[in-house]
């Protein structure tokens, strides 16, 4: 599941993990619990910025796509090379 506020970066993210053999599900902002569970994701995709305490509901793996350097624990990618190497990491 891809999810970010940016419908450009989410069609960009989603066009990358496509090409990856992901199965991609775009989602433009945040997705409720009930959403989530619905769709079961393996992974997530974020796409910077979402507000921070969404992160923490996930129980899902979560990669952090971000086009600037920030500091977290999380995985984050800032290229689509990166992100590829997540993605095969999690899937």
């Amino acid at each position: 599941m891809v999810i970010g506020s940016n419908v450009t970066t989410v069609q960009r993210v989603s066009s990358h993990c496509l090409k990856q053999n992901a199965e991609v599900f775009p989602y433009y902002y945040i997705p409720t619990l009930e959403e989530i569970a619905l769709f079961a994701p393996h992974v997530f995709v974020v796409c910077l910025p979402i507000p921070e305490k969404f992160q923490h509901q996930l129980l899902q793996p979560c990669i952090l796509w971000s086009e600037q350097l920030i500091n977290d624990k999380s995985p984050l990618a800032t290229t689509f090379t990166e992100l590829s190497a997540y993605l095969h990491k999690f899937l």
